[in-house]
């Protein structure tokens, strides 16, 4: 098995960063999992992530990640991440091109023979439509409920 380290999470930060796609799914086996907690969306294979990517950087057309936490042994991983960028069209129906954007999260990793097989991002959506200020159509009225 491969040893893994935190220079898998500067590989990360230069992949998302740079919006090279082959060398991001580089970084992921072939079967991996790619999970968004607060969108509810699963991304299988490479194919699955080169998808996703593809789409955050059509949303972000500047996106930038980094790490400020990383915690790594051979088999799993956690980090914070941070990502800012510029967002690009609407967000919960309101157009926000131009609306500039810093979020946090968390994320949990499995790793196999040196490459990512499992990614799972926690991250706050209604902290970043508050960001936005918009309140998504599905949490109107729960204040007062």
């Amino acid at each position: 098995m491969a040893e893994m380290t935190e220079a898998i999470f500067d590989a990360l930060e230069r992949a998302w960063s740079a919006k090279d796609i082959d060398g991001l799914t580089a970084l992921f086996t072939p079967d991996c999992v790619y999970e968004d907690m607060a969108l509810g969306a699963r991304h299988e294979g490479h194919e699955g992530l080169r998808a996703f990517a593809a789409a955050v950087f059509e949303t972000m057309p500047d996106f930038s990640l980094r790490f400020p936490v990383r915690l790594v042994t051979s088999a799993r991983g956690a980090s914070h991440w941070v990502i800012t960028a510029h967002w690009n069209g609407p967000f919960e129906g309101v157009d926000r091109t131009g609306h500039p954007i810093v979020f946090t999260g968390l994320s949990s990793y499995v790793f196999r023979e040196g490459r990512i097989v499992s990614n799972i991002d926690c991250w706050d959506y209604c902290a970043m439509a508050k960001a936005f200020g918009v309140t998504p159509q599905s949490l109107v009225g729960l204040a007062t409920a």
